[in-house]
């Protein structure tokens, strides 16, 4: 029998797939491949490799960063990724939710500071297995806390 995992998915431009199995014995990390066939073979090999329970993908929706609206292509990059995610998790029968970025940065430890850094911060120290040593890691350090999320929402446990 295939070991049971989670996965979190942050579906943007420079986003992540992490997968914590349930016993925490493994946690990896990917960049989000660059196109979606790629996203796919990814996604299959590790559906071969474990039974997935359960996935937690970010869903954000228009907003502003640093006081400037996120461009047009931007966001139809994250929306557009954010459709192939939701396309292989449902085509494969896994159960998933969205979740709002305000809803799993408040398990974050720190109140203040930039959210990809204290996400980069708390991650390594959480996962210290995983390769985190870039600033643009984030969305590996965001795809594992969304890991986290799910092994809460449909395991019941935190990591």
């Amino acid at each position: 029998m295939l070991p049971a995992a989670v996965v979190g998915i942050d579906p943007g431009k420079g986003g992540a797939l992490a997968l914590l199995s349930l016993d925490l014995y493994a946690v990896q990390a990917w960049d989000c491949p660059g196109d979606y066939l790629a996203m796919a073979e990814l996604f299959g090999e590790i559906h071969a490799q474990y039974r997935l329970v359960g996935a937690a993908i970010e869903q954000v929706g228009a907003f502003r960063a640093a006081g400037r609206q996120q461009g047009a292509v931007s966001m139809f990059t994250f929306g557009t990724n954010f459709g192939v995610w939701l396309g292989l998790l449902a085509g494969s029968g896994i159960p998933h939710t969205s979740v709002r970025p305000q809803a799993w940065q408040k398990t974050l430890n720190g109140a203040s500071g930039d959210p990809k850094e204290r996400s980069l911060l708390e991650a390594r120290r959480l996962f210290p297995s995983v390769d985190l040593h870039r600033k643009k890691d984030h969305g590996k350090a965001d795809a594992l806390h969304l890991a986290r999320w799910a092994l809460r929402e449909f395991v019941g446990r935190g990591a």
